[in-house]
């Protein structure tokens, strides 16, 4: 069973993510900032990250930043998903070696392919 972590300070994304994806036949574990979402990453080895940009003690781009220089979860794959639509936004998560910049509102049936085929495709790498 493929593992989800969503790192998101919104509770509601929490909710719509376990409900919607965990239904789709994936393992999915929440944290709600940077720093328990490191730990999480560690400990828990995703598949996927979900992580968003603007959340409480520290920015979903330190996240990514720490995410890809720590030996243990440097190859994780990481989606931002964010309401930031702005370019340089998007060009310095990509400049981070983020997999996807996906905008909220979400649509979780779009998500939800998106991420099955990037596991698709990355399963056999």
């Amino acid at each position: 069973m493929p593992k989800i972590l969503i790192i998101d300070d919104d509770e509601t994304i929490h909710l719509i993510g376990r409900a919607y994806l965990g239904k789709a036949g994936y393992e999915v574990q929440t944290a709600f900032d940077g720093p328990e979402g490191l730990q999480l990453a560690a400990a828990f080895q995703p598949d996927l990250v979900l992580l968003d940009i603007n959340m409480p003690r520290m920015s979903g781009f330190d996240v990514a930043k720490k995410l890809k220089e720590d030996e243990a979860t440097k190859k994780i794959p990481i989606f931002m998903m964010t309401s930031l639509k702005q370019e340089s936004n998007i060009q310095r998560g990509y400049g981070l070696g983020i997999d996807d910049y996906i905008t909220k509102p979400t649509n979780m049936a779009h998500l939800k392919l998106k991420i099955d085929k990037f596991l698709e495709k990355h399963k056999h790498q």
